[in-house]
Formats: structure tokens, sequence, C-alpha cells
């Protein structure tokens, strides 16, 4: 495709670019890597951007041919009656180990709930229009292994992303963030739910629905002008149209294939009373239909069922539910069980997963807001009383506080959405350091005055980004442990239930990582097995943009959330001096973070050069702004999105490590930390995710852009911490190199450097022309493409943003 499109010059430049940098990372001649740095400082400015262009393209290539291969192996695992990994199976296995019978595990399921909040956080630089192009060619793929020949296919499928610009060109508006999200359940989420609670109650019948999902997107006014009653509207209308859509050609195919006839099998007495009422109901459409279907009667009454559906006939889903309840009755009493588990079954679990709502919206509201709101705030609110009215409170019932400091901030919440006729659950959100240290006795003073738990049942949620960004990875992952176990003793006093709801980002640095075993390295809940997190950026699209990864992960999250149901059987509890250790490496990573980020002087000017932070905003990947709107102080209004987003451009990655190797080595006590290891999934989880992003990380590739930094002196500590982390870490998890015991990752990694590598070289350059003082406001508008397609290239090849 690259000699047809742009011919062979550009091939033999890409080649030997990479080749270049595939020599340089063996470590072999030192002149290598100065012939590389000539190689790229002599392209002109187009010459950079079609070698960027051709790196971005292929890596989105690479990331769709790994997730191929990834469900390929999961096949083969099955096929060969290996229990895959992170499986509802492998669950059932581990407690059957356990010595877990099967009654108490049916107890346990009783109480399982998980529910995935979709955010539109600005960590999504892919394009819609490339994620369909993804899709297609992914079906492609199946072809191939279904050895077909789909070449021609695929290079048409290849020159399209070629010819199309991954870069937006106008900032996405947030109807825009709401049908993006949407698109997801269009393509996967519908089925994919569907299927894993079929596979889950196969080995548990009659278990209530433990998967649901939210979303935030349209609802989300922290920070966001451009949110606010319109979107919340329009989020929960789209919504609505959706999933009815969706139902109405389910219902119309049901009833093209249940052709089944009153001549040759019996009717139900309810499902014949129910035609006739319909019949009176709906006279006009009933001689529409006319006599065509009399013998026909499932056919008939579900070509009623469709006309309802498009005429807003049903106004609950509990109504829609009854009809289809009336038919498997009916199939189930007169031999056609097999068809009511079919088809017929997929669509009432559906309809139970996802009611008429989808996606129950959260709206979310910054705790300054609260005391001299706005217009915008008032009508928010009232637009939420409206909606409840509208559509009911299972699509909208929670308001979401962040920046929580005291209990007055959530009085003040819930004052307000009272006054606008909202029944609004208050959930407070704890984001920095002093925050969740405050949280246990927040909610405590809350709960004593009857402003949390009235119904019994309490949600409080906790922010992994902006802890993060405060008090580094080690001491916010710890401080949000310990404030959950607080959390978890109070409701026990207080007899309430409680759901953790965690605000986890896509990179570690923001609380990512695997969700199984983040969700297996949390401390109980109470009950155990209730948890609420949110899904966010381009972690949506990796987890959910083809069908069955979208059923892998929805497994993977529900199995870990089972296991957690029976703490006891899952191994969670921590050794007996697990919080001793905790404690003192977190003191440690805490002060040497806030020394390096918050009291060094030098540092901000140190990172607004080292990193394009101050050209991210450039990159329309989100309606929101960077910055929040208080405006003031640089780093502390800096989100912690940009924030990780800058550090993982110049492969630096330092808000997921920085402090944990003076941690470590203070400690002093390597024979402690490796049975923590191996005993504690939380420290276990802790440590992978930390192995996992310094495998990412390249110092040797951030050291090139200290040719944009005036005074370089702050990156001698980093490169020595970043090397005290890296030993650390080897020693705890008794490995010579980083990610040994993950050989296909680790040589993924491996793979990919060599392309990704010359992007960051690239960029550099672009940089330093970008940033030129004496270049024009024409050169500086021919370096901005470019540079963005830098951004988002090397976001695509690290397959992380923020």
């Amino acid at each position: 495709m690259l000699v047809e499109q742009e011919g062979e010059e550009l091939l033999a430049l890409v080649e030997r670019i990479r080749l270049l940098s595939r020599e340089v990372r063996a470590g072999g001649d030192p002149s290598r890597r100065a012939e590389l740095s000539r190689a790229i400082r002599a392209l002109d400015l187009d010459g950079q951007a079609r070698v960027l262009r051709a790196f971005g393209v292929y890596f989105q290539l690479a990331n769709l041919a790994e997730q191929h291969h990834r469900l390929r192996r999961r096949r083969q695992y099955e096929r060969e009656k290996r229990l895959p990994r992170e499986s509802l199976e492998e669950a059932w296995a581990r407690l059957s180990q356990a010595g877990v019978g099967a009654e108490e595990i049916g107890r346990a399921a009783g109480r399982v709930e998980l529910e995935l909040v979709l955010t539109a956080h600005p960590t999504e630089a892919t394009r819609r229009t490339v994620l369909s192009s993804h899709l297609r060619l992914s079906a492609l793929l199946e072809e191939v292994d279904a050895g077909r020949a789909v070449e021609d296919a695929l290079a048409e499928e290849i020159t399209l992303l070629w010819q199309t610009d991954e870069v937006r060109s106008q900032r996405p508006r947030v109807v825009d963030e709401i049908r993006h999200g949407l698109w997801f359940f269009e393509v996967s989420l519908l089925d994919a739910a569907s299927d894993v609670v079929a596979a889950y109650r196969r080995a548990l019948p009659g278990a209530p629905v433990p998967l649901r999902f939210g979303t935030w997107i349209g609802g989300d006014l922290d920070g966001n002008p451009a949110a606010g009653p319109d979107t919340v509207r329009e989020a929960l209308a789209r919504q609505r149209a959706l999933v009815l859509d969706r139902y109405r050609r389910e219902v119309r195919e049901l009833a093209a294939a249940l052709s089944l006839s009153s001549r040759l099998v019996g009717v139900s007495a309810d499902l014949l009373a129910s035609i006739e009422r319909d019949e009176r109901e709906l006279g006009a459409y009933a001689a529409e239909l006319g006599d065509r279907t009399q013998e026909e009667p499932y056919r008939r009454k579900l070509s009623f069922m469709w006309y309802r559906l498009g005429s807003g006939g049903y106004l609950t889903a509990a109504d829609l539910a009854r009809d289809l309840d009336l038919i498997d009755r009916s199939l189930r009493e007169n031999k056609g069980g097999r068809i009511a588990d079919g088809r017929l079954a997929a669509l009432r679990r559906r309809l139970e997963i996802f009611g008429f709502h989808l996606a129950k919206l959260d709206v979310r509201l910054h705790a300054r807001d609260l005391y001299q709101p706005d217009e915008r705030v008032r009508a928010t609110l009232a637009a939420c009383a409206k909606a409840q009215r509208q559509y009911g409170k299972e699509a909208l019932d929670t308001l979401i506080v962040s920046g929580v400091e005291s209990a007055a901030d959530v009085v003040r919440a819930r004052e307000l959405a009272r006054k606008a006729g909202a029944e609004l659950r208050i959930v407070p959100l704890f984001e920095t350091i002093a925050d969740l240290r405050a949280a246990p006795a927040i909610v405590e003073e809350l709960l004593c005055q009857g402003a949390l738990g009235e119904s019994g049942r309490l949600q409080v949620m906790v922010g992994y980004s902006d802890s993060s960004k405060d008090g580094g990875y080690l001491t916010a992952q710890w401080e949000i442990f310990k404030a959950q176990e607080a959390l978890v003793a109070l409701a026990k006093r207080q007899g309430v239930e409680l759901t953790i709801f965690h605000g986890r980002g896509g990179s570690a640095g923001r609380g990512g990582g695997p969700t199984h075993a983040a969700i297996l390295a949390q401390p109980p809940a109470h009950p155990p097995g209730r948890i609420r997190l949110t899904e966010q950026g381009e972690t949506i699209s990796f987890k959910y943009s083809l069908a069955e990864l979208a059923r892998r992960n929805l497994e993977a999250a529900l199995s870990a959330t089972l296991l957690s149901a029976l703490p006891e059987a899952a191994g969670a509890a921590p050794p007996p001096d697990a919080h001793r250790t905790m404690e003192e490496l977190s003191q440690h990573a805490h002060a040497a973070y806030r020394k390096l980020v918050w009291e060094e002087p030098g540092f901000v000017p140190f990172f607004r050069q080292f990193t394009p932070i101050d050209e991210l905003s450039l990159l329309q990947i989100a309606s929101r702004p960077p910055a929040r709107p208080e405006g003031g102080d640089f780093l502390h209004s800096l989100r912690a999105i940009p924030w990780v987003f800058a550090w993982t451009q110049n492969r630096c990655l330092l808000p997921a490590w920085y402090g944990c190797g003076t941690a470590f080595q203070a400690l002093g006590d390597t024979h402690r930390l490796r049975r923590l290891y191996r005993r504690w999934p939380f420290f276990r989880s802790l440590i992978d995710n930390l192995e996992m992003t310094l495998a990412k990380s390249s110092l040797e590739i951030s050291r090139g852009y200290l040719v944009l930094v005036e005074d370089a002196r702050l990156f001698s500590p980093i490169a020595d911490e970043h090397e005290r982390t890296v030993e650390a870490v080897l020693d705890i998890v008794e490995a010579r190199q980083l990610l040994d015991r993950q050989p296909i990752i680790q040589r993924s990694i491996r793979l990919r450097n060599p392309y990704v590598d010359p992007m960051n070289a690239i960029q550099v350059e672009l940089l330093r022309r970008y940033r030129d003082p004496t270049a024009s406001e024409d050169e500086r508008e021919r370096v901005r493409r470019p540079l963005l397609r830098s951004i988002a290239g090397i976001a695509a090849a690290l397959r992380n943003t923020g």
C-alpha cells in the first residue's frame, strides 16, 4: 500500500529508519543512534509527516492483529478443554478447589452486582471513523482464518485508512461523545452482555442479573461548560431510541421465525387472551394485519408487540417483559422449550440488563459549583427531575459530587436536588490524598445526619487519577485501599450496604491495569461482591470495539466480581504484617514524589519543556478542556488525564512509578516484599502494574527530549529513581528482565519499539520547530498537523494516552 500510494522512496525510507532503530535497540554500534538522528533531522516536514503516518497506520494494524490473536488463542484453549484465564469456568474451578459448595456459591451469586460506567474523559485519540474501519478489518481477518481469499478487500480497507485523516479537524461536541459511546453498545455490548449473563446462569440458574451499565457521557458537568440540561436530555433520548430500535428489530425477526401453527401445537389461554386484547386496543393495526396470521399466534402476538414498540405502546420495560414472559410460558407448556431458550431468551436477558434506558446516566458536579449555582446547574437538576418522570429513576438516579472536602458539600447537593424536584442519590467522590483520609469521618457524619444511606444502601466513589497526581502511584493505591477498609467497617457499624465506585483510568498512573486483578485486589465490600467502576477513553475501544473481545472482557470482570463475593475463598485477606509494610512504603514514596513534583521550584518549567503538555490541547479529542476552570497555579489546575498523557508521550511515564524505587530501597527487606507479592492480591496487582509500566517506559528515548529543556538537572534524579524502581521490581518478582513471566507481552513491546522510537525522535524535531520563538505563524501552522499526528501515533503505539 505504501508503494502504491506514495512510491518506492517512502517504503525505502521507512525501512531504513526502522532497521536503524532496531539496531540501536539491539545495543550494537553507538554510531547507529547518531545515524538515526541524522536521518530524521534530514527529512523535510513533508517527509517527517509521511513517515509518522506510515508508522501510525502500522500500529493501528498491529493492535488489531494482537486483538485478533488473543481471540484465536482463547478459542484454541476452549477446543483443547483448557480453562481460559479469568473466565467464569476458572472461577468455578477456583471456588471448587477452595471447598465452596454449590449452595454457598448460589447465595453469593444473589448479591453479585457489577456495573461498568462509560465516561467521555479525553483519552480516546482514535476517531470513530477509524474504529469502524478496524471493525471491518477484523471481520476480514475472520475470513482469513476461515481460509477465504480476501487480500483485495484487506488492501482496500488499508488504503482507506491511509487516505483517512486520523487527526480530528474540530473538537468533538458532547453530542458527538454521546454518539461515540453508544456506538460500542451497537457493535458489541448489547450482544456480549447477554451472552455473558447466559453463561453465568447456565452454572447458576435463576441468579439475578449480575451485570449492568452506566454512563457519564452527557451528564458530566465537572469542568465541562459544554455539558448541561440539553446534553442530559440528548443522552437519555438517544439511549432510549437505540435500545428500543434494537428490541423492535429483534421482535420483528422473532415474528418471522416463530411460524408455529395452532393446527400443530397448543397455545396457552393467556397468550390467546393477550392477542384478543391487542386486537381490541390496536384496531387499526389489527385490520392491517387481517387474517394472515390467525393460525400463527406467536407471529401475530409478536407483530402487535413490534407495532407497540414503534408507537410508544410500552411505557416501561416491565410492560414488554410481561408480553415476552407470556410467549415464553406458552412455548414451554407446549413442547417449545428449545425455542424459548434460543433467540427469545437472548432478548429477555437483554431487556433485563438494559431495560428501556440502556445505561444509567449519572450527573456529576464539582462541589465548588454547589454554593453559588449558576443557571446551568439549576437547569440541569430540573432536567433530571423531568427525566425521572419521563424515563423512570432506573434511567437516572445518581448525582456524583467531585471534590468533596466536607459533609456540607454533600448536604448542599442534596438540598439543591430536592429543590429541583429530583430524587437523586448523592455519591461523594474523594480524590486527593487528604480527601481520601478524611472520607470515613465525612461519610460517618453524613450517615449520622441521615444525609446518606436513607434507603439502607450507600455508594461512595474513590478517585485514582487525582490521588495519584497528588501523592504518587504507590501512596494513592494505598490510601484508596485504607479508605475502603474504613468505609466497610463504618457500613457494618451503621447497618448499611456499601458499594464502592472506583474511578479508574486507563493507565497505571490513573489506577488502570487488568480489570480482573484490580477487582480481586480490593478489600471486600459490605456485602462483598458489589462493585462499580469506570471505563474511560481508549480503554473502551480496546476492550469493547470487537464483539468477541467484549465478551471476554466482560466475563473477566464478572468472574472476578463473583470471586470477590467469596473473599475468604478468593484469598484476598492481607498477611499480618501487610499494613505496617505498606504504611512504611507509602511514607517514603509520598515524600519522594512530593519533593520532586510539588516542592521542587523548577519542576513545572522542566515538565512543560520536557513533555508536550502544552501542545496536547491542540489535539481535538474531547469536549472538555484539559485544565480546570479555576485557573491559577498551572499544576494544580491541570487535570490528571493530560498530566499522565504528557508523560506517556515522551516515554517516561513518571506518574506511574516515581517514588516506588526509593520506598522499596528504604524498606530494605526484599524477603518481606516477596512474601507480600506471593500472598496478597493487592500488592501483587500493584507490582504487576508497576512492572508493565516500567517495561513500556524508555528513559533512553526520554533523554532525547532534553534538547527541548533549558535546565535539564531534574532528569538525573528521575533517571536514578527509574533505575532503583526497575531493580526493586525485578528483585520482588525474582526475574532477570521485566516481563520475563509474560513473554508474549514482553515480545510485543520489543517488536513495537523499533517502530515507535522513530516517532518520538520526529516528535522532538517537530516540538523544537513548533516552539521556536523565531518561527512565523505560518511555519507553526505547517508544523501543527504533523505534530498532532506524532501524538496520535505514539498513543496508538503504546496503546495508551492518559
